[in-house]
């Protein structure tokens, strides 16, 4: 259904787009990426060494009329695994892709309409490393998004905003659980001042698992919070609330979809995607500061307690903190040094999610630390390059697991039409 919807979207759209442009442009970039580690899936008995390469091609066609914007963003990359290391993830190769449709219409001075469409295949294993640097399952994933939405300037000091998205996502191997999605997103926005304004969120996100126990599952997520900047060089914004979850099975009497096996190196699984049923509520809360220490330097210090899903579908509850430093040396170059630390709860129960704590049956805990340096220096007007350190260190109940990474890119970028 949700892939219908998306499929016809995208094609009226371009129609659209394609008979009404009146600017068009068309922009792209090539790029390569190549990584060494001495344990790059932070596994606790890695293989060996892990080496990555990584080749994208991006065009982004954007047309343009006095009142819309149409873009169209693609892409496709080529990765591919050596080394010992290699053998700890299965497949060693692949092809990630995306396709991105955006429309953005100003109706009106006061009204503004947004709708899009896309497609995406993402390789599981990156994906979690990324969300949570622990990787339980492989493969790839097709996930398919629709979303609308609308803003609208009620006052010269009030704005409210609403969107809705609709996901679906299906995978390339046995074992893993397919979902639709669907979450309903408003915001109201009002500025206390020149300096301060207030922004007050609700949203709901319903799920259905496709497992034998039609697995289903209501969040709700209420906050508000605040965003100041009391000088030229200062800004500070933080928010707090509330998620309250309820899951449920229309058909409980089957089983679930039994867990993946074990990673290599990783000891245990974390247990399936699907919520047992029960009710529950957490708080969440951010906190962020952000300081021009000088001229060229930016320093910001980030603090987020935060309940979300993952690649899997399964929600996880993270409480972290990240501090980040940036320095431009000269319109050519810059470094910067970024350091953070999550504390982690994945489960299959609602009170061993919401209360973020791994002695509640059900859920696993984890922390992960990881520190990177990055140095980027522009070559030409159109050729770029960074080289990045990072250390990762991950403590869960199979034990520590540290990695050393360095990871050197190149990127082209060009234009086809002005």
């Amino acid at each position: 259904m949700i892939r219908s919807v998306f499929a016809a979207a995208l094609g009226l759209g371009a129609l659209a787009s394609g008979a009404i442009a009146a600017e068009l442009s068309i922009k792209g970039s090539t790029s390569q990426t190549f990584d060494a580690s001495n344990n790059y899936f932070l596994s606790t008995a890695p293989s060996g060494a892990t080496a990555r390469s990584l080749s994208a091609l991006n065009l982004d066609f954007l047309a343009r009329t006095p009142t819309t914007d149409y873009d169209l963003r693609t892409n496709y990359s080529y990765y591919k695994y050596f080394g010992p290391g290699a053998v700890d993830t299965s497949p060693t190769s692949g092809t990630p892709a995306s396709v991105n449709f955006n429309v953005d219409h100003r109706a009106d001075p006061l009204t503004k309409f947004n709708f899009a469409a896309s497609w995406q295949r993402s390789d599981i294993a990156s994906t979690q490393l990324l969300q949570n640097g622990i990787v339980t399952a492989h493969g790839s994933v097709d996930t398919y998004n629709a979303t609308a939405g609308v803003t609208r300037d009620i006052t010269r000091r009030d704005s409210l905003s609403w969107q809705t998205q609709a996901t679906t996502a299906s995978f390339s191997v046995p074992g893993q659980t397919p979902y639709d999605d669907v979450t309903s997103t408003g915001v109201w926005t009002h500025r206390l001042s020149q300096t301060t304004s207030l922004i007050n969120t609700a949203s709901v996100n319903w799920d259905a698992q496709d497992d034998p126990a039609q697995d289903r599952r209501l969040f709700w997520t209420v906050k508000s919070g605040l965003q100041v900047k009391p000088t030229s060089r200062l800004t500070i914004d933080g928010a707090v609330g509330v998620n309250f979850l309820n899951a449920w099975q229309k058909n409980g009497g089957q089983a679930n979809t039994p867990a993946p096996p074990p990673t290599p190196g990783f000891p245990f699984s974390i247990p399936a995607p699907e919520l047992q049923p029960g009710a529950g509520s957490s708080w969440l809360g951010n906190v962020g500061l952000t300081y021009q220490l000088l001229k060229h330097t930016q320093v910001s210090l980030t603090a987020v307690r935060a309940t979300t899903p993952t690649v899997l579908g399964n929600l996880q509850q993270s409480s972290s903190i990240a501090f980040n430093l940036r320095h431009d040396i000269n319109y050519f170059s810059n470094f910067s040094i970024t350091a953070q630390f999550a504390d982690i709860t994945q489960g299959n129960t609602v009170s061993g999610i919401l209360s973020g704590s791994g002695n509640v049956s059900g859920a696993t805990t984890s922390d992960l630390f990881s520190a990177w340096a990055t140095y980027e220096y522009r070559l030409t007007k159109e050729l770029r390059t960074s080289f990045t350190y990072t250390y990762s260190q991950l403590n869960s109940i199979s034990g520590l697991a540290k990695s050393n990474t360095v990871t050197v890119y190149l990127t082209r970028d060009f234009t086809v039409l002005p």
